[in-house]
């Protein structure tokens, strides 16, 4: 078969986990998560966000002085691009900011001396949100039906959706849902072990046993055509929005499928990545009706994968210079729902410029700590800093005495 050969999972992407300590995870969500969530239901108060940020404060304090905790000073070092840009633009401002190393090794945890925070050190993962700002919706909003059905009660667009816990209750869901349909993890991002374009039982029991490997419940939901976006929202304002497609070829009626492949990462722009020929491809064009040795009618478009981006060989854009004004109300009002300061809106729209109220699209996720930086380093666009946004917080929210 030729598959390009790599230690990772194919359905986990450029993103790969722990399979059995995500499904692990999963279960505790399921099983503890609204239970803890009734007891502690007092974790939700500004009082007892702001109480946890110096306990936690303190924890740091003593791990320093035994040598499990240090810190880096590089920014270069950060672990993701989110965190570099947040830290870079932290720099600009005159705010110092270094990394939390535990045992030597780098981490997504940070520390900043914010002058609104009266120069005191404030501790926080990637994303530097002032604790005196409300954040109770981040107690449930990773919960993907938790958030269909919150969305769904305000009217906001969805797709019909229904979640299950066993291949019996998938096979039953697959009954009633407009097809095609897609299975995806009711827990977990980046499109992990998620298959789309599902039209038949055979392909819904494949789909079913890779969504598996990582969860204990699993979301089925009617398929949405168009581009995967993000639209980003902070402080209840839509302040980024960035369009991804996945990689895909144009048939000329004489190339076979592989060879299309290869022309086009031999012709791909340097920071756009290669097509990889895997499972997780080989599944998707199989659904879509297609081999390795098919040849593609003359400008017919083939999509290659769910997954979109320029990991994948896709393309990104940002636009949010170019999107319908009405988009701006829609995430407003879903901002305000979600009761929490920075979130990421994962959407699929066919023309985001136009009205959306005339196409059919839908919400389908929402991110708790977005990677704000996709909104600048998309391929086209004009990019959007939104660490500025995020820095901004802390003079709108400061510290309260």
């Amino acid at each position: 078969m030729n598959l390009k050969k790599t230690n990772t999972c194919s359905a986990c992407g450029t993103s790969p986990i722990n399979h059995h300590f995500q499904f692990v995870q999963s279960l505790l969500e399921e099983s503890l998560g609204k239970a803890t969530d009734r007891i502690f239901y007092f974790t939700r108060t500004k009082s007892w966000q702001e109480a946890s940020v110096f306990v936690e404060k303190t924890l740091y304090i003593i791990f320093g002085f035994l040598g499990i905790v240090s810190y880096n000073q590089d920014p270069e070092r950060a672990l993701t691009d989110r965190s570099k840009l947040v830290w870079q633009e932290a720099r600009r401002r005159g705010i110092y900011m270094e990394q939390v190393k535990i045992l030597g090794k780098l981490t997504e945890f940070y520390r900043a001396k914010i002058k609104e925070n009266g120069n005191k050190l404030f501790y926080f993962q990637s994303l530097p949100i002032p604790p005196s700002i409300s954040q109770s919706g981040y107690k449930w909003l990773d919960d993907k039906f938790l958030l269909f059905e919150k969305l769904s009660e305000q009217g906001m667009p969805i797709p019909k959706s229904q979640k299950v816990f066993s291949y019996k209750e998938a096979l039953r869901a697959f009954d009633t849902l407009k097809k095609p349909v897609i299975i995806k993890p009711n827990f977990g991002s980046r499109g992990r072990h998620t298959t789309t374009n599902i039209n038949t039982e055979k392909e819904l029991r494949k789909a079913y046993d890779i969504a598996r490997k990582i969860t204990f419940s699993m979301v089925i939901q009617e398929h949405l055509s168009g581009s995967v976006c993000r639209a980003t929202v902070i402080s209840e304002e839509l302040v980024g929005f960035f369009r991804a497609d996945p990689p895909n070829v144009i048939g000329d009626g004489k190339n076979r499928l592989r060879t299309l492949i290869k022309i086009k990462n031999l012709n791909r722009h340097e920071i756009i990545s290669d097509i990889s020929i895997n499972a997780d491809l080989l599944h998707f064009v199989e659904r879509e009706g297609y081999t390795l040795e098919s040849i593609p009618k003359d400008g017919m478009k083939v999509d290659l994968s769910a997954k979109t981006g320029r990991m994948y060989g896709g393309h990104t854009r940002e636009m949010l210079s170019e999107v319908h004004p009405r988009m701006h109300s829609i995430f407003k009002k879903a901002g305000l729902l979600m009761q929490a300061p920075v979130l990421g809106f994962d959407l699929i729209i066919g023309d985001p410029t136009q009205n959306p109220d005339g196409q059919r699209w839908g919400i389908i996720e929402c991110n708790s700590l977005p990677y704000i930086d996709l909104h600048n380093s998309a391929f086209e666009g004009e990019p959007v800093n939104l660490a500025e946004n995020i820095w901004n917080l802390w003079q709108t929210h400061p510290k309260q005495k």
